[in-house]
């Protein structure tokens, strides 16, 4: 009985175990590059930082298009407790995401005017 460690001699390179199919392949291949877990992780990582940065130009959009200087003083009155809390809310957040920039040394500049 043949173990499953050892191909049948007749057996298709894309049937080998890994560790004959990778020397093998690295024969034949200038260089090989590393594939895995660590590789993926990075992969996700930076769609999250992509995607976070895109959330936070979503963000600014959506703030563009608030304009409370047409609303009448019975409306603002209205609505100040929920406004005043959501404007505090979105500063603490501001100066959260600002500081974590900063403590790690870094400046917030202004865009330069194209």
């Amino acid at each position: 009985m043949r173990s499953i460690a050892s191909p049948a001699p007749n057996m298709p390179a894309t049937n080998r175990p890994a560790t004959q199919l990778s020397a093998a392949l690295a024969g034949r291949a200038a260089r090989v590059t590393p594939a895995g877990p660590r590789d993926s992780l990075d992969r996700l990582r930076t769609r999250e930082r992509i995607e976070s940065i895109a959330r936070l130009r979503a963000a600014a959009r959506a703030l563009g298009d608030v304009d409370v200087s047409g609303w009448d003083d019975a409306t603002l009155t209205d609505h100040l407790d929920d406004l005043s809390k959501v404007l505090c809310t979105l500063d603490a957040e501001l100066a959260r995401v600002a500081d974590s920039v900063r403590a790690r040394g870094f400046r917030i500049e202004e865009p330069k005017a194209a």
